[in-house]
């Protein structure tokens, strides 16, 4: 048991099983946001554009966990929290920026309950990626 385990942590292999939470919510996401279009227009939200910032925020998870992995082969503990505090800001980053340039393009379609929801998404992909983070941090310290 303790091989796999070693052999799943490798930087080399992406944790597919690891993963699979965040691609779970990536698609629960879409879906819920493809089923309440209607629902979401009463409430002034644009289903498109929270999907779009799914995708984005997916994205920049994937980068910022394969980045984590590789740190937790790192025997300094600082590295590690250094690249997940740098991963979560990455992401708070390019929150911000995908704002910005949304509010740019399209100025009038911007409202308050879209970005709300946009960094709700940030919260909830980065809690998972933590404790995602936390669990195997724990599997390899058993190994």
């Amino acid at each position: 048991m303790g091989d796999s385990i070693k052999k799943d942590l490798e930087p080399g292999n992406h944790l597919l099983r690891a993963w699979q939470p965040i691609l779970v919510i990536f698609v629960i996401v879409n879906l819920f946001l493809l089923s309440s279009k209607v629902w979401l227009a009463q409430w002034k939200l644009d289903s498109v554009v929270i999907m779009i910032g799914n995708l984005i925020l997916c994205a920049v998870t994937a980068f910022s966990f394969h980045l984590s992995i590789k740190a937790l082969f790192h025997q300094n503990i600082q590295a590690f929290l250094r690249m997940v505090y740098s991963g979560m800001f990455l992401k708070m980053g390019v929150c911000v920026v995908s704002v910005l340039v949304w509010h740019f393009v399209d100025p009038g379609s911007i409202g308050r309950l879209s970005v709300m929801a946009f960094f709700a998404l940030y919260l909830l992909y980065t809690f998972t990626e933590v404790a995602l983070l936390m669990r195997l941090s724990k599997q390899k310290k058993n190994a």
